[in-house]
């Protein structure tokens, strides 16, 4: 930890002529610090009060705060208003500069400012190191396929699809996790044993966030459309092989430590390994294509293999028994994320509201409930209704509902024996492994329609007279609800 005295920095706020009417003036001030510049505001006003105004008043306030380091500006949380008067009747409230200071936070390291009213002070950086490491993959979402072959839904113009990410549980149970998360997920490279955001490289797919200060969530953008078409037969409308997996096969997840800060740590959120392509590399899956139910695909077991690993970056060790390609323990534990691949997940009739586990909400009218009927004779194609799909507010109806699961990681041999990774070692509960537990999505806080994302075909009957041949028996109708984990719908028989 590094410490700058500023004496006479702060002494312009007594110097400032006592006015009546609280006149305020406002005055810049900065130190060198921690490797680079802390700079913050400080706004005076003073005024007469009291008795004839007999009694003066000072109020200060110190904020906002900036951190520049190697060339870029970081902002700060933090300061506040603070009083120096004598408080008698109608004077303001005595309250005089913390004797503790201030305490400030930041993206990747933690200050500290102690302003004294008799112009003497002094801050602090808590130097930080960065670095990274490399899970095999991220569950960016799953989406449901709607009943029948010619159906398909669409998430067009909607942030609101992604999932919402603790990890606090991979840690030691009296370690500080810190959460400080920009909203852009960016390529990272390491420069001297420290882990370094390319400067340009954003994504234009993916943007991430913290609403809390233990969560991160990861949502695609508006430019981003994601369409699932529907189960494969028409006369079998419901087969959840047909759903798809959404996975990011080359993710970081970028980890600041305070060397000077016992079981202190900071999780800056998601950046992509560009040794694979200049961007996330987000893939949808077929359920069946995972659990084996369509058989053995080439062109996606080569995917999974993420091959680019050992051929681009031939220095990332890991733990035993594991490597960089997606293995068949890593496919049974991302086949958790959809409950209806266990085979025995089924929901109450009557149809709940929301199940119980609070994974499902019923959407309101409309679309419920969507049709699902044969055409008549003649009519090969099958008859086509095209629906809009409205969120429901999850802070309501979905606080607890997780998917936990765990994965080992990979490690650039450049962080090993560093002390970055010696200090991130120690405050992990298990060697190379993270756990994640995916919470209730923190984005679905507000009502939004999707305009015609949900077009549902129902079964065709090409003959010009009756009978049909096949005659569809199932369900005619079905209901609309939202995964509350990820952000998207999920269709369920009504009948």
């Amino acid at each position: 930890m590094q410490r700058t005295i500023l004496r006479g920095l702060l002494f312009g706020l007594l110097a400032v002529a006592i006015l009546s009417g609280g006149v305020a003036s406002a005055t810049t001030q900065s130190v060198n610090v921690g490797g680079g510049t802390l700079s913050w505001t400080v706004t005076t006003s003073s005024g007469s009060c009291g008795y004839q105004g007999q009694s003066h008043w000072t109020e200060w306030g110190f904020g906002p705060f900036t951190f520049v380091i190697a060339g870029r500006t970081y902002p700060l949380s933090g300061g506040g208003a603070y009083f120096d008067s004598p408080g008698p009747p109608n004077c303001p409230p005595s309250g005089a500069l913390p004797a503790g200071g201030i305490d400030l936070t930041g993206s990747g390291f933690i200050a500290h400012l102690n302003p004294q009213s008799g112009g003497y002070g002094y801050a602090t950086i808590n130097s930080f190191l960065t670095g990274y490491v490399n899970p095999k993959y991220v569950i960016v979402g799953v989406t449901y396929a709607p009943p029948g072959p010619s159906s398909n839904v669409t998430y067009s113009n909607s942030t609101l699809v992604g999932n919402t990410t603790e990890t606090k549980n991979s840690f030691q149970n009296d370690a500080n996790l810190y959460i400080a998360v920009s909203g852009k997920v960016s390529s990272w490279a390491i420069v001297g044993g420290a882990a370094v955001e390319i400067t340009g490289s954003e994504s234009t797919d993916y943007v991430q966030g913290s609403s809390t200060d233990t969560t991160v969530t990861i949502s695609k953008q508006t430019t981003v459309s994601d369409t699932t078409n529907g189960t494969g037969n028409a006369f079998s409308p419901v087969n959840h092989d047909y759903d798809t997996i959404w996975l990011w096969l080359n993710p970081l997840m970028i980890y600041s430590v305070f060397p000077d800060t016992p079981k202190s740590l900071q999780w800056n959120g998601y950046g992509y390994d560009n040794h694979d392509i200049n961007g996330p590399d987000v893939v949808g899956i077929q359920v069946g294509w995972l659990n084996g139910h369509f058989g053995s695909n080439p062109s996606i077991n080569a995917i999974l293999a993420r091959s680019w690993v050992t051929r681009n970056e031939p220095g990332m060790t890991w733990p035993a028994g594991e490597g960089p390609g997606i293995t068949s323990a890593d496919i049974g534990k991302i086949l958790q994320a959809d409950p209806f691949t266990s085979g025995s997940y089924v929901l109450p009739s009557p149809l709940p509201s929301t199940s119980a586990d609070k994974r499902f909400t019923q959407v309101p009218y409309p679309p419920n409930p969507v049709n699902y009927i044969q055409a008549g004779p003649g009519n090969g194609g099958g008859t086509t209704t095209v629906y809009n799909s409205q969120y429901v507010n999850t802070s309501s109806v979905a606080q607890g509902t997780l998917n936990k699961f765990t994965q080992a990681f990979g490690l650039d041999t450049k962080f090993s024996g560093g002390t970055w990774f010696a200090k991130f070692s120690l405050e992990i509960k298990v060697t190379d492994t993270l756990e994640w537990d995916h919470t209730w999505q923190n984005t679905l806080t507000s009502t939004q329609t999707l305009t015609k994302n949900l077009s549902v075909t129902g079964p065709g009957c090409p003959q010009t007279s009756p009978p049909c041949n096949p005659l569809y028996s199932g369900p005619g109708e079905f209901i609309v609800f939202q995964d509350n984990l990820y952000g998207t719908f999920m269709f369920y028989p009504l009948n």
